[in-house]
């Protein structure tokens, strides 16, 4: 999965790479047969979803609000604390109460939301932008059926693209190809294949350190290095991580890169599942605020600051919390850390955990990305260049994409998503001053953007200086891999943890918040002695699978005959 729609790019064209050496067809055929094979895929999935949306839609009405009182007995006299009111703390809670268990929501800051946070009546024409995450993959399941059962739309922004470029890549001081692009990966892809020959992708981690651990000891840096990675294409891979993943090449683990590609030899996963290609009509923080809506005003306590957490003599937990200079206590059978480890790290944590579970909290990765949102007057990537506004560069600003796609009005909003050292350095000086530098270096990509500019909006949001998260999302360190991946959701009796860095296949999504926040509940309702819940989203990953099953029969037999 890829959080920038230029890193999915650069995914598909990775898996073009190794696609053709797998089928010994040449590249310039087989890059052609997997963009119609992902086209198809699209059409088949938008027509087979017709009817799962309805039925899911359906289902969702047909549900109560609040079920029933619960009937195991340990639930009785249950209690649980969720701490953090983000996509993860929220869809815990939702879950919970709708088995009927009493839940109580406690964050810091005074609104919910955590990192899904819209930002309105700021843009000409009434435009939405996001000061956090933005785009949601084909892949991102329970995010989708999540947004589908509480009746909230969501864009394909695929449509708005047609017969536009997919992307714009500016390295060395020219303007790169898909086909270039792809060849000159093309040798680094064999690089990785051989890496990870003998390597489970999925079994890297804290139960198995010595599997890939000295790949892992490496940085990207030191990797492209050994590897001979040089010219454009190291440049174009730096920035492609730095923004990804949110740090420097040199502070990340090479296997941030190296799992760009799955080694399995199934053709039918050749393709890549990030496309970027959903988003909430009318801003993402929809779905959490639909949630705490739910859940209603008195299970909520904000402006509260988790301080420590110890267990009870009796059983269960006492949370001591900071409010305005005042410490409250808090008890719970249950309590559910859904908050980043950045802040878990000041809390004093007395509970029975694991060294790698320790050491996760103290030390996981966090990436420095920071969001610049500037306004035009006009789409001028749209109107005179025929591109959809994605542009990949080692120039200063790095990385942009549109998001004002399917967005009413002549006007149009490039995001800026930067990483790493300018990530940090994009939070000085004032915004307008930002976008005025970001807008000077792009207008040498596209020309005509600067002119566009003239009395239009900006905006800036700053995750690595944010109180309450001191960060964007988690992003391994060299040697972090193998030493603490697959502790960050480890639970300890009844203290069970969620948020995107605890999510093992979606860290640093909105999706990995979701999927994290619905694990956690289950982990809770299964102690209390409650049968599996249904999972609406599994009906979303079954119609994805099988038109993605079709779409890549088509393509090889294609390649093939």
């Amino acid at each position: 999965m890829s959080r920038t729609p230029l890193h999915a790019l650069l995914v598909r064209a990775a898996h073009a790479a190794r696609a053709a050496a797998e089928l010994r067809a040449p590249l310039d055929e087989v890059a052609p047969a997997l963009h119609e094979a992902r086209a198809i895929t699209r059409r088949r999935f938008v027509a087979g979803m017709g009817a799962g949306v309805g039925a899911l839609a359906l289902d969702a009405c047909a549900r109560p609000t609040v079920a029933p009182p619960a009937t195991p007995a340990a639930s009785r006299d249950a209690s649980v604390l969720v701490v953090g009111a983000g996509i993860a703390g929220l869809t815990t809670a939702w879950r919970l109460r709708e088995r009927g268990i009493p839940v109580r929501v406690v964050d810091a800051q005074p609104r919910v939301g955590g990192r899904m946070l819209s930002l309105r009546d700021h843009f000409a024409d009434g435009q939405v932008a996001e000061l956090g995450g933005e785009l949601i993959d084909t892949g991102h399941v329970r995010i989708r059926a999540l947004a589908m059962e509480l009746g909230i739309p969501l864009d394909d922004l695929a449509t708005d693209d047609r017969a536009l470029a997919d992307a714009v890549w500016h390295m060395g001081g020219a303007r790169r190809r898909d086909a270039e692009v792809m060849a000159a990966f093309a040798p680094v892809g064999a690089a990785i294949a051989r890496d990870l020959a003998d390597v489970d992708v999925d079994a890297i981690g804290v139960a198995q350190p010595a599997l890939a651990a000295a790949l892992d000891r490496m940085s990207i840096a030191e990797w492209m290095e050994r590897r001979g990675v040089s010219g454009w294409m190291r440049e174009l891979l730096a920035v492609a991580y730095t923004t990804e993943c949110g740090l420097e090449p040199d502070r990340q683990s090479a296997l941030n890169l190296l799992t760009l590609i799955d080694p399995s030899p199934d053709p039918f996963r050749i393709f890549g599942d990030s496309d970027e290609r959903f988003h909430v009509r009318g801003g993402n923080d929809r779905i959490v605020h639909a949630l705490a809506d739910r859940l209603g005003e008195p299970a909520f306590d904000l402006g509260m600051r988790l301080v420590a957490l110890a267990p009870r003599a009796t059983g269960g937990w006492r949370a001591t919390f900071e409010r305005g200079g005042a410490t409250l206590d808090t008890d719970a059978t249950h309590v559910v850390l859904a908050l980043p480890f950045t802040l878990l790290r000041d809390v004093r944590l007395d509970a029975p955990l694991s060294p790698a579970k320790r050491r996760a909290i103290a030390e996981l990765g966090y990436g420095t990305n920071a969001k610049l949102m500037v306004g035009f007057g006009e789409r001028v990537w749209r109107t005179r260049h025929r591109s959809n506004g994605s542009v990949l560069s080692d120039l200063p600003f790095q990385l942009t994409w549109e998001t004002s796609r399917l967005q009413p009005g002549a006007s149009g909003i490039l995001t800026n998503f930067t990483g790493g050292a300018h990530g940090v350095a994009l939070g000085s000086g004032t915004a307008a001053g930002q976008a005025g530098a970001f807008v000077r270096d792009l207008d040498t990509v596209l020309p005509g953007v600067a002119a566009a500019r003239a009395g239009m909006r900006e905006a800036r949001f700053h995750w690595p200086t944010h109180a309450w998260t001191r960060g964007s999302y988690a992003a391994y360190l060299p040697g972090q891999w193998t030493a603490i991946r697959g502790a960050e959701g480890e639970r300890a009796g009844t203290l069970h943890f969620a948020g995107e860095h605890t999510s093992r296949d979606a860290q640093g999504f909105m999706e990995g918040g979701c999927e994290s926040g619905e694990r956690a509940a289950r982990e809770v309702l299964a102690s209390l002695g409650f049968g599996a819940a249904p999972a609406p989203w599994l009906d979303v990953e079954r119609t994805r699978l099988a038109t993605r099953r079709h779409a890549v029969r088509d393509a090889v037999a294609q390649l093939l005959a």
